[in-house]
């Protein structure tokens, strides 16, 4: 505050009060903020103290999150209340005194010194410490329960593509090298090499060819015709006794369930009259013992055979009776029984060999049959003979040379009939390939077939993305109270993704390969499962800068940075104030030397003629000027001693160049002192009444303005020599 203020302060308290409405009260905030006279400091910690509680909240939340082995754990909850505690205190401490030193710094109020600089760093070294531990444990808390609500599902659904991604396409990548290595390999061998040299000697001659090798064409396709057509008259005959055969075929057929359905019709009546035939004798048995039994005299009439005993042996003699009439009914059908059956017997065996007729005759007119080929176009049969040559180079498979051997075997006997084959083709040559490379292809036919299985299974495009997208349709699908499905879908993936690891082993893939693409496979599981440490979990989120991370680290670093920033600018805004004061232009003052002066005086003149204004509200002073040069020898030191005291007392700094650094307000104060010494006191008196000081009388007469008007106990001797005091009566009627 500078004198003016505290002038119009002492002229505020002598003047009356005046009634305080409720405008007054809501405007007098803003009017002492625009005045200078609010506490920006006080006004600025009134407004960090809800923050700082929210940050509190936050941080122990968030750590809570963290540290928390399980629910109701009183030990960790108080831990994580002290440590909280702990930090957001030095979190405070540090924002304070931070914000109060680099506002000095910027706003010039402070020289930097080495001191100085060394207190502000160790002073931000521990605000980013405490800042960063703060800020990570807020961001913990607003990721977990704010921001990661909307993405946490989104997450767990795009790991298993992400694993399959991370996974397979190295394993595809080395499978497709694997399969140019095995193709290197295949072309390097002797026996390739001998392949396709003699397909290159026959392309050759087939090039410069003569009348002979185009006679020994056309004959070899004449008899080639003469093939076909006699294979062609085979098969049509094969084909008309197939015909033949699975008519009779299907006529016996229909013969044999007729036949079936006639013995199962006579079955039934043979059978209903055999039971009958058997219950009749068993009647003719039961009655005849009853007649014995009856001769005997078991029924009571005698030992002799009576009434009783001829009724039974009549019953028993109409069942034979009977029993003889049924055989003879029986024997019609049972005949006609044994002749079907022998008839269907007769027919299976007739049947067997019809399906056998058949099924030759169809696989010999299933056969393929030789095709009838038009006049040879020699040209064009050398440039597919060239170009599936060329394929063979790059990527030796079964497939090509197939293709090529039907190119090659018309030219190869034309060209050993017209005794044309050129000394580079063997005379046992065949159109394929030999010994090792006949292996080697073979090989490599399962490989293709191998690595076809795989693409169709394990294709990021193909099957496995199938079976990866039923397990993201489960995550998506779960509750949200089932926490283990995301980590259960995550296992599923990976099973699915070793086993075709596992399984490109076939296609391509060394023992290595599959080991180091498993620990991979592993190592991901590790660093991505939500199952890890919450800790783990929490870190990989901070650094991960996904949008929902990115938004919660900005909004915890901006509520735990607060507090600085509301000290700092605090700090900028009330140096603007103050420089937002009022100065009173000072009467001019002679500040040439003068020799007879003392030497204090000349020293202070020197020093505002040499102090040269510059940026930062700041003034520069080189001793070594030429003006500085020219002063007395003890003049020049009494002004070296003024400026080392100014360094001394943190209000001056030397610069690279060796010159001084010095406030304004540090050259006014001197200038004031110097117009203090060089006026009487009569001219000061009039100097600072001119300055708003409301002093008047004798009392304008005292250098200190401040002074002049306050109260004292008794009048000076020089006031009471001008003016009487008036009485305590008149000071009570005035007051």
């Amino acid at each position: 505050m500078t004198i003016s203020a505290q002038q119009a302060r002492v002229a505020d308290a002598s003047a009356p009060q005046r009634r305080f409405g409720l405008f007054d009260a809501l405007v007098s905030p803003l009017a002492r903020l625009w005045s200078g006279d609010l506490n920006l400091g006080r006004l600025g910690m009134a407004a960090a103290l809800p923050v700082l509680g929210w940050v509190f909240y936050t941080t122990s939340s968030g750590m809570i999150d963290i540290m928390q082995r399980e629910p109701g754990d009183v030990i960790g909850i108080a831990g994580t209340l002290i440590a909280t505690t702990a930090v957001l205190t030095m979190l405070a401490a540090t924002s304070w005194s931070l914000g109060v030193d680099l506002a000095a710094l910027i706003a010039r109020r402070r020289m930097a010194r080495e001191r100085m600089i060394i207190k502000t760093g160790v002073t931000a070294l521990v605000f980013a410490f405490v800042f960063s531990i703060s800020a990570f444990f807020s961001f913990t808390y607003y990721y977990n329960n704010i921001f990661k609500l909307s993405s946490r599902k989104i997450v767990a659904e795009l790991q298993p593509m992400e694993l399959a991604t991370e996974v397979l396409l190295p394993a595809t990548k080395d499978i497709a090298a694997a399969y140019e290595a095995a193709s290197a390999r295949i072309a390097a061998t002797p026996s390739y090499k001998a392949y396709l040299d003699s397909i290159d000697g026959l392309i050759n001659t087939a090039r410069q060819a003569g009348p002979a090798l185009r006679e020994a064409i056309r004959k070899r396709q004449e008899a080639q015709q003469a093939v076909i057509a006699q294979a062609a008259s085979q098969a049509a005959l094969e084909m008309e006794s197939a015909q033949a055969a699975m008519r009779q075929l299907e006529d016996a057929r229909r013969d044999i369930e007729a036949l079936e359905r006639s013995i199962a019709e006579l079955d039934v009546i043979i059978k209903a009259k055999q039971d009958e035939m058997t219950s009749m004798a068993a009647t003719a048995r039961q009655e005849e013992q009853l007649a014995v039994d009856a001769a005997h005299g078991l029924d009571g009439l005698g030992a002799t055979c009576g009434p009783n005993c001829r009724a039974h042996q009549e019953k028993a003699a109409e069942a034979m009776r009977r029993v003889s009439a049924l055989r003879q009914t029986l024997a019609g059908p049972a005949n006609e029984r044994a002749n079907a059956v022998k008839r269907r017997d007769a027919l299976n065996a007739q049947t067997i060999t019809l399906k056998q007729k058949a099924e030759t005759a169809s696989a010999a007119s299933g056969r393929p049959m030789p095709k009838g080929e038009a006049a040879l176009d020699l040209d064009a049969t050398l440039r597919d003979l060239a170009a599936l040559r060329d394929q063979l180079r790059l990527e030796p498979t079964w497939r090509a040379v197939r293709e090529a051997k039907p190119l090659c075997e018309p030219i190869l006997a034309a060209a050993r009939q017209s005794n044309a084959l050129p000394g580079s083709v063997p005379r046992d040559f065949t159109c394929e390939p030999q010994g090792e490379a006949r292996d080697l292809l073979s090989a490599r036919d399962e490989t293709i077939a191998a690595r076809a299985a795989f693409d169709k299974k394990c294709g990021l495009e193909a099957g496995l993305r199938d079976e990866l997208s039923v397990i993201v349709a489960k995550i998506r699908s779960a509750p949200a109270s089932d926490r283990g499905a995301a980590a259960n879908g995550f296992n599923d993936a990976k099973t699915l993704v070793d086993a075709c690891v596992v399984s490109g082993k076939a296609a391509g893939l060394t023992d290595d390969e599959v080991r180091e693409l498993l620990k991979k496979s592993d190592a991901y599981l590790r660093t991505h499962s939500s199952e890890r440490n919450k800790f783990e979990l929490a870190r990989e989120a901070f650094w991960s800068f996904t949008p929902d991370s990115t938004m919660a680290i900005g909004v915890a670093m901006a509520q735990d940075a607060f507090l600085f920033i509301m000290k700092f600018l605090s700090e900028i805004f009330k140096r603007g104030y103050e420089a937002r004061e009022r100065r009173q232009f000072a009467a001019p003052i002679d500040l040439s030397d003068d020799e007879e002066q003392p030497v204090d005086i000349r020293a202070m003149k020197a020093v505002l003629r040499a102090a040269r204004p510059v940026h930062g509200d700041m003034s520069e002073i080189d001793p070594d000027a030429e003006a500085m040069s020219a002063l007395p020898p003890n003049v020049r030191d009494n002004i070296m001693a003024i400026l080392n005291r100014l360094v001394r007392d943190e209000i001056a700094h030397v610069d690279r160049k060796g010159a001084y650094l010095v406030d304004n307000i540090t050259v006014g104060q001197i200038e004031a002192r110097l117009f203090a010494a060089l006026k009487p006191r009569s001219a000061r008196a009039l100097h600072y009444a001119a300055d708003g000081v409301l002093a008047s009388g004798p009392r304008a007469y005292y250098a200190d303005a401040a002074a002049a008007n306050l109260p004292r106990r008794r009048s000076g001797a020089l006031e009471r020599y001008l003016i009487a005091e008036p009485s305590p009566m008149d000071r009570r009627s005035a007051g």
